[in-house]
């Protein structure tokens, strides 16, 4: 499954990010995030932060704050890990807000993602053989996922 992580067709990667500071109020547009609300494709992101900012949101469609612990781990169940799964595991949704206040604003905020992707020739099927999702390689999978997310 993840055989070629690293070396050959799999689309695991590592990202990192930098939300530089906001100094002034002013070009903060109401309702404006840092980044929109998603969930990942692919199988776990384990996610490492610094500042305040991330928020997740629960079965109510609330979003609550998952402020950084100093040596933890995000770890965040992807769309792929639902989709073997049949949705007994759900994926995670997410966003990244903007500090309310002017402290918070003041200062920037860096992640480092990890996205663990299964290899691109592996079958994604339901794995308690069950019909929920119509199985499919894992590219067309990713494909499917892009086309659905840029158009």
């Amino acid at each position: 499954m993840f055989k070629h992580m690293g070396t050959g067709p799999n689309g695991t990667s590592l990202r990192s990010t930098r939300y530089p500071p906001i100094p002034d109020p002013e070009v903060v547009k109401e309702n404006q995030l840092r980044c929109a609300e998603h969930t990942d494709i692919g199988c776990v992101t384990l996610l490492f932060q610094d500042r305040p900012g991330l928020e997740v949101c629960t079965e109510g469609d609330n979003y609550v704050l998952a402020p950084p612990i100093p040596g933890t781990v995000v770890v965040n169940i992807g769309d792929m890990l639902q989709w073997w799964t049949a949705d007994k595991l759900v994926s995670t949704k997410y966003r990244v807000n903007i500090p309310e206040t002017a402290e918070g604003r003041g200062k920037g905020r860096r992640s480092i993602a990890f996205f663990a992707k299964a290899d691109s020739d592996v079958q994604l099927k339901c794995l308690d053989g069950s019909d929920k999702y119509k199985p499919m390689l894992v590219r067309e999978y990713h494909k499917m996922k892009l086309r659905t997310t840029y158009i």
